[in-house]
Parts: structure tokens; sequence; C-alpha cells
């Protein structure tokens, strides 16, 4: 499931009513509930990951190398830290595409990939013919120029990433036009018909992994699923196919992270970090608030006594 409201079943709806809760994570929410009289910050760890898609089907990231260079170019920890810099959590990165760190599971596919590597990304830059020309780099009279497209309605904080981003990627020689555009036409008219170059978004909820098929597998000419950089392979495909039939949980991990491996060396997407569950709930509200990757056991939620 991408970023944005969902929807809500049954007593749910009461429940956050009267439990005040806050699912935006936001340093600003935070800083200035915690402060509030009768109040419990509750946190968790969501299924929820923040990444960075490219776009491999068109300009200079239809080379794998560029894609490559930008995982190294980008300082994950440095965008981690400056999300949860105010918030009582600390965000770490992680390196699958299908698990949480807190899933079973889950193993650090990044690989050399992974790596906050200067160096390295020029020299994937220089192999594929974009050298420095002054502060960016140029090839056959063009320079490497790439827009971040982000959303008019988007937060402070996803503001600043975009920002950060943009500085990383300033400093190997790759220019990013940061491009906003209207919230009710971010995905209709941009994300998901792949019509940019670099976005961020989020994945949540997708506990089952089976559920993130479309979003790795090959687009089919217009038909881009859910892999809106259209970046894929058919090894790619079968792996995730195969994984798919079996129901052995510790055979399917290992089918998985196989294909995670391959994933990353192909530069689809940049997994940043876990985004955290940060609530505020009344403190006399018990057995509600950040559950992870539980459910709400709405039968165990109630006022204590006084």
């Amino acid at each position: 499931m991408r970023e944005g409201p969902r929807p809500r079943r049954g007593n749910a709806d009461e429940v956050e009513q009267f439990a005040r809760a806050f699912q935006r994570a936001l340093p600003e929410d935070y800083k200035r509930l915690a402060k509030a009289a009768g109040t419990d910050i509750r946190t968790g760890a969501r299924w929820d990951e923040v990444h960075i898609t490219l776009n491999g089907a068109r300009g200079p990231l239809n080379d794998v190398r560029v894609r490559q260079a930008i995982q190294h170019a980008i300082d994950r920890k440095a965008v981690a830290t400056a999300f949860g810099k105010d918030l009582p959590v600390q965000l770490k990165t992680y390196g699958s595409h299908f698990f949480m760190p807190n899933q079973a599971g889950y193993q650090d596919n990044s690989g050399k990939y992974g790596t906050y590597d200067t160096a390295a990304a020029g020299k994937l830059l220089d192999e594929a013919g974009w050298k420095l020309k002054g502060d960016t780099r140029a090839k056959d009279g063009k320079q490497l120029a790439l827009t971040y497209t982000l959303s008019s309605g988007s937060t402070s904080a996803q503001e600043d990433q975009a920002e950060l981003i943009q500085a990383q990627l300033a400093a190997v020689g790759i220019k990013i036009s940061i491009k906003k555009v209207p919230s009710n036409d971010y995905f209709a008219k941009y994300v998901t018909i792949g019509n940019f170059d670099l976005v961020s978004f989020r994945w949540v909820d997708q506990v089952f992994r089976s559920e993130a098929y479309p979003i790795y597998r090959q687009a089919a000419g217009k038909n881009l699923y859910e892999n809106y950089g259209s970046v894929g392979s058919p090894e790619i495909d079968a792996l995730l196919k195969q994984a798919g039939e079996i129901t052995d949980p510790t055979e399917q991990a290992k089918l998985y992270n196989q294909a995670d491996t391959k994933i990353r060396a192909l530069g689809h997407s940049i997994p940043l970090y876990q985004r955290p569950q940060v609530l505020a709930v009344r403190s006399n509200f018990a057995n509600y608030g950040a559950g992870g990757l539980a459910d709400d056991a709405f039968t165990k939620v109630g006022w204590l006594k006084e």
C-alpha cells in the first residue's frame, strides 16, 4: 500500500477518536503532544518503509551504472538522522525490500551498493561517460540533470529530505531540480505512469511478501503494475514467482532474499529507513498504541479504573 489515508473498520474509528492517536510521526507533532497533560507517547515498529524510486525507463537513469552511482552517493544514515533527530526513537537504515528488521527472515542485502561512497559513485559515472565539467557532469554536450518530483502537499520533513538528497547528489556532479506538483496529481499524473526521475514515498503494511510482487516484476509495455521505475529482470520475476508458490517460510525467505540482492544490484530503489510509529494516547487508555507488526486486540482495549 502506498502512502496515503488508510481505511479503518468497525470500532477502530471510535478508539482512534477517544485515544487521540496521531500516526504522522512528525517531529513538530511529537514536540507538541509530548507536553500535553495526561498523554503517553507510545512507539512501535510497523511495516512502513521510506524509499527513493529510480526511473530506469528514461534518460540517464536508463543506465544501471548511473542508478548504482546514485545508491553510493546517497548517505542514507544522514537522511535517517535528519528525519529522526527530534523524535523519541532512533531511526536506522535497513537493507531489504521485503522484510523489516523486526521480522523473521530479514537480512541486510545492501551489499556494496548500500555503502555511502562518493569515490565509487564517481568511478561508475566516469565509466558511464559522464565526466565532470566544473561542478556538474556532462556527456555528449548534455548535463547530468535529473528531477526529484515532490507533492506540493509534502510535509516539512519530506521537503528537507528532497533538499538533502539534492545536496548529496550535487557532491558527485549530478544536478537535481526539485519539481513540486499538485498533490492530487502526484500519483496519477507522475508516479504511477513513470513520469519522473526520482520520487520518494512509502510502502506500508506489506507483511505478506507476495504483495510486493507487482512492485518488482518487469513492466509489460505501458502496464507498469506497481514497478513505476520499470527496473526488473526475468531472474527476479522467476524468484518472486517461485517464492509465492511455496509455503515453507524459511525457504520462502531464502528466495525473497536472493531476489532482493538482484533488485539492489539493478538499482531499482533505495530503502532509506523504517518509519516509526509515534502515537500520543491518553495515559489512562490501556492496550492501544503503536502495535508494530501486531493487530490491535480491541476486546482488550479500554479505560483504566480510577
